[in-house]
């Protein structure tokens, strides 16, 4: 039976080849990544800009093959304090990632992530790996693209210049094996995906949840877009405490805006489920109230110099957790070259309880 489904694998695959070969030259672009560690990746690009040499990255190249490796390691350490009781600090190595950009031929390219995270699990494991292919014939300058495997959702775009996750990515982020279809180019992206989700309703193991969204970018320094996702329970956030008790699926949709004027970033993003979490179909769970858990984000980040990057922010949740509200400002700095420090204050109030976090962070992407 494995015999018959490898065959059946490689006949697959030699079809998506003849329908989507590539052009010559053209490299796929990589939708797939997780969102926090681009960001950061964004920010040591943008405080590296007055530097007259780019990066050069790691490629081997063999038999007419390429691998482009890289990775990022952070170090990060912080000071917590809540009003009337102690102060807790500590000093962690938070992410080590490692990935690996194939260009197999000039019909399928690929991206592999293996990610260790200082969390319960302690464990090394794939985060992503993904097959991504091109049709050669541009639609009105677009091009029809296709991603399958395993992913990050294209439902919410959650930019931030923080150290610190959005509280729009704690709801909505979603890493999950799934098939996307899009339609790209400088204008328009059009996402649309199928999976079989993780938490089932009805004992319902199918590819029945799906993705969508759309980014619209009418000057280089506008850009803004909606997505949808046929049940908010897949974001990574595990929503749901009993999949017993789950019995339909819960929509969310969500929008986003960025726009760059004079040196400044302004960011905004909201997220929300379109119905109810009631508390039976979640078995009470501790974040939710049965309302439509919601969370928004607004930035506003500065570049005074090449070299320099602040931002200031406000971002809030409502019937999650515990309608949580934060501000907080961050300054960060690019030390070497792919190295960048960075501190951030955030000031938090929650069921009435006020909260003080500081964070700094040190970050090698190499």
């Amino acid at each position: 039976m494995n015999q018959v489904r490898r065959v059946l694998w490689k006949n697959f695959i030699l079809l998506l080849a003849i329908m989507f070969p590539a052009i010559a030259g053209a490299q796929p672009d990589y939708e797939a990544m997780r969102s926090q560690i681009e960001n950061l990746r964004e920010r040591i690009a943008t405080m590296e800009k007055e530097q007259t040499k780019p990066d050069e990255p790691f490629i081997l190249n063999a038999l007419n093959k390429s691998i482009t490796l890289g990775g990022l390691m952070e170090l990060e350490a912080f000071w917590d304090k809540a009003e009337g009781g102690d102060a807790t600090s500590d000093l962690q190595l938070s992410t080590v990632e490692l990935s690996a950009d194939v260009d197999i031929n000039e019909n399928i390219a690929g991206h592999l992530t293996m990610l260790w995270e200082d969390d319960e699990s302690d464990k090394v494991g794939v985060d992503q790996a993904v097959i991504f292919l091109r049709h050669p014939v541009p639609f009105w300058s677009h091009y029809v693209t296709f991603s399958g495997g395993k992913m990050y959702l294209p439902f919410g775009k959650f930019n931030s210049s923080f150290i610190s996750d959005p509280l729009t990515l704690e709801l909505g982020e979603s890493n999950n094996t799934a098939a996307v279809f899009g339609f790209r180019g400088d204008l328009v992206k059009l996402h649309i995906g199928a999976f079989n989700g993780d938490v089932d309703t009805h004992d319902d193991d199918q590819i029945d949840s799906w993705v969508a969204s759309l980014e619209l970018s009418p000057t280089g320094r506008l850009n803004f877009g909606i997505s949808y996702l046929s049940d908010l329970a897949e974001s990574d956030i595990e929503l749901v405490q009993d999949e017993n008790l789950y019995r339909s699926s819960v929509a969310a949709g969500g929008a986003y805006l960025s726009w760059q004027l004079w040196g400044v970033n302004l960011m905004a993003e909201y997220k929300t489920a379109l119905e109810n979490f009631s508390p039976e179909m979640v078995g009470a769970g501790e974040d939710l109230t049965g309302e439509k858990p919601r969370a928004w984000n607004v930035e506003m980040a500065w570049e005074p110099t090449g070299r320099w990057q602040m931002a200031v922010k406000a971002e809030g949740a409502d019937d999650f957790q515990n309608d949580l509200k934060r501000y907080g400002a961050v300054v960060s700095r690019g030390l070497f070259r792919n190295t960048a420090v960075g501190v951030e204050y955030l000031y938090g109030e929650e069921d009435e309880n006020e909260n003080h976090t500081v964070m700094a962070q040190l970050a090698l992407i190499f």
